[in-house]
């Protein structure tokens, strides 16, 4: 027997702290982690438009780690991939505010930006 449906306006807030949440760790790293876990913790609103939303960060988080690693793995060419890396993450966080904002899907949270 299938569970309870999702409250929308609770998954819209959950959204909303966790683009803040990436947002901030933009300019701090610490946020950025805070983000991705409480994304895996709460997990996907099933059945919602913040499915997408909640998609999309997920992505952004593990790409933006991977990216913020670079450096340490190839420092000469890591520094400037981390500069690439945290403009792609800035975008994303644009369209993803925006898309939470109009309270639209974000259309394939797969792509590249």
């Amino acid at each position: 027997m299938p569970g309870p449906a999702p409250d929308p306006e609770r998954a819209r807030r959950r959204v909303l702290w966790m683009n803040l949440l990436f947002a901030a760790g933009l300019a701090l790293v610490l946020p950025w982690f805070a983000a991705g876990v409480l994304a895996h913790w709460w997990g996907p609103a099933k059945g919602t438009l913040w499915s997408s939303h909640h998609a999309y960060g997920v992505r952004t988080f593990w790409f933006g780690l991977l990216g913020m690693l670079a450096p340490v793995a190839a420092p000469v060419v890591g520094v400037p991939l981390l500069v690439i890396v945290w403009l792609w993450c800035a975008a994303r966080m644009v369209r993803a505010f925006l898309a939470w904002d109009r309270g639209d899907w974000i259309m394939d949270p797969g792509r590249f930006v």
